[in-house]
């Protein structure tokens, strides 16, 4: 019955759980769609970031080449071929384009004294020191404001400027610096910056070895970059409300290393928490900036609609599962009860026609007997002599009497049915109830000189009511009195066990067929059989013992088989 109350709840707790593994994997497929999605606006930046720093490096490409081409290059040239390479509408971000140009020390004199005739009479290349070679910024467009403080300037006396000087050579490709502070930048507004640099070789050095790069080095053409005015000029209008982007240099997420943040250059300032966050490697030639992107898109939430949809309808389904479930229980246990019903009404018409057989059948012979002596009696009493009268009137008292005891299990039985029998349990001590049994029934069995033995003498309780408890030993005791012949033996022996006692009532005597043993207690075969003395019955005792034991929750079983005796035990709760 546990099992059956379980199971509608069963039933409704893997509904939820089915219903939370499908909302979960929802959430899920949800949740990488937006990160999916997500990540794509990422690479789709990367892109526009690449394909910029790609166009910023063709026109460095092109100008090495204008210089390489030519003997010489005037200042008005450089300029005039910058604006007709439409370098500054074009580059978002740069802050010019210039010219490094490689100076051996022998001529850095010359040098110097050449550029200040042409009306820079202060110039002068910077920082001041002895070097092998030195490199100058001679061409800068525009030369105007604040570019003016980086002509004369030593690139290549910076290491991190060198650093990507010496990679652009070596490798003849447009090359990235480390993060830089730029020469143009005023100390109170400086902020993060980088330069791209690309090899100017001498005429006729066409896919030379390094050490021919070296030798034939004449500079570097250079663009300058602010990372704000850069990647603001690539980005354009992106709503940086809704999604952050810091630029850091190689991979490091450290402030060291940051070029750019977003949030610092237009002063943003996010109340809600971030939604998402990813992470990009962008590789230039080998130079690698990660951007990290982080989202607070207000509509980033993965709790969508079709996910609630999913949730309400797996829970609503188990709801409903539930009720059919409690709908089939319920149906299910109508069903059994009118089943028991039915069979409890089979066994009442049952009980009844026994109960009308016995009443039409048992009655009629006894009665028979007594209308039959009777009428005998009082027809001929005076033609019959004393020993008839006595004969007659002998037959017409064992047949009253069997008659009365005939009535008087019927009775008992009927009581027992309709539970009209009290059921009072108390403590008893068995021991005691069948030495009184063995006491009162003395001139029953000593009429076929039987012998009746108890085999204990300690007391051993029960919790049993005493009025069914004697009407149980008297019909078991009666009944081997009844079947036992002259001169043999009945036992009385009792057993306990932790939680029952067993009472056996055994017998020497006819014994009786399993299949006999099979129908003792079906009220549908019942059948009185004559005694070993021809002792007349009802039929209706056994029956009564197997009723009024069960009342007590216990058994009755027989052991017995033809000439050998039986054995007669049912078992009751120990006190």
């Amino acid at each position: 019955m546990l099992k059956i109350r379980l199971f509608p709840i069963l039933i409704l707790m893997l509904g939820l759980v089915f219903t939370f593994v499908i909302t979960y994997s929802d959430f899920l497929d949800n949740k990488r769609l937006r990160n999916h999605d997500f990540e794509s606006v990422c690479h789709s930046f990367e892109s526009k970031i690449l394909i910029q720093l790609k166009a910023n490096a063709q026109v460095l490409y092109s100008s090495a080449a204008f210089i390489s081409s030519s003997d010489t290059i005037t200042r008005e040239e450089w300029k005039e071929f910058q604006y007709l390479n439409k370098s500054f509408t074009e580059l978002p971000g740069i802050r010019g384009i210039g010219f490094l140009a490689v100076i051996p020390a022998k001529h850095l004199s010359e040098f110097e004294q050449r550029i200040r005739k042409e009306g820079f009479p202060e110039f002068k290349v910077y920082p001041q020191g002895i070097r092998d070679f030195y490199t100058s910024v001679i061409y800068l467009e525009p030369l105007a404001g604040r570019n003016l403080l980086a002509l004369g300037y030593d690139g290549y006396s910076d290491p991190i400027r060198q650093k990507a000087m010496v990679l652009s050579r070596d490798n003849d490709k447009a090359m990235i610096s480390d993060k830089v502070f730029l020469i143009q930048e005023v100390e109170a507004q400086k902020s993060a910056g980088t330069l791209m640099f690309v090899p100017v070789f001498k005429r006729g050095s066409l896919e030379p070895s390094i050490d021919e790069r070296k030798s034939s080095i004449m500079g570097w053409v250079f663009c300058p970059f602010d990372m704000d005015d850069l990647l603001k000029g690539i980005l354009g209008e992106w709503d940086f409300e809704a999604m952050r982007l810091s630029v850091y240099d190689e991979n490091l997420l450290v402030p060291e290393k940051l070029l750019f943040d977003s949030d610092l250059a237009f002063n943003i300032q996010h109340d809600a928490l971030p939604k998402a966050e990813c992470r990009v490697p962008m590789d230039f030639n080998g130079k690698v900036w990660t951007l990290h992107f982080t989202s607070y898109y207000h509509n980033n939430q993965l709790f969508t609609g079709g996910v609630a949809l999913v949730l309400f309808l797996g829970f609503l389904i188990s709801v409903l599962l539930f009720v059919l479930a409690i709908s089939f229980i319920n149906a299910r246990a109508k069903s059994v009860k009118i089943q028991k019903l039915n069979e409890e009404l089979k066994k009442v018409n049952i009980n009844k026609d026994r109960f009308i057989s016995i009443l039409a059948h048992d009655l009629k012979s006894p009665f028979n007997t007594l209308l039959g002596f009777s009428e005998l009696l009082s027809e001929n009493l005076d033609k019959l002599k004393k020993q008839e009268v006595e004969d007659y009137i002998n037959q017409i008292y064992t047949s009253a009497q069997l008659t009365y005891l005939l009535l008087d299990e019927l009775l008992l039985w009927a009581r027992v049915q309709s539970d009209h029998f009290p059921y009072k349990p108390e403590r008893m001590n068995v021991v005691e109830l069948c030495r009184v049994l063995i006491d009162d029934h003395a001139l029953i069995s000593g009429k076929k000189n039987i012998t009746v033995y108890l085999d204990e003498s300690e007391a051993v309780f029960v919790l049993a009511d005493e009025l069914m408890l004697k009407t149980i030993l008297r019909n078991l005791l009666v009944n081997a009195i009844k079947f036992t012949p002259e001169s043999g033996s009945i036992h009385f022996k009792l057993s306990k066990t932790e939680n029952k006692v067993i009472v056996s009532v055994i017998d020497n005597g006819v014994g009786m067929p399993t299949e006999k043993i099979e129908k003792l207690f079906d009220i549908s075969t019942i059948k009185s059989t004559s005694g070993t003395a021809n002792e007349k019955g009802t039929g209706l005792g056994l029956l009564l013992c197997k009723d009024l034991v069960e009342k007590h929750g216990g058994q009755i079983w027989v052991e017995s088989s033809p000439g050998k005796g039986s054995q007669f035990k049912f078992s009751l709760p120990v006190a």
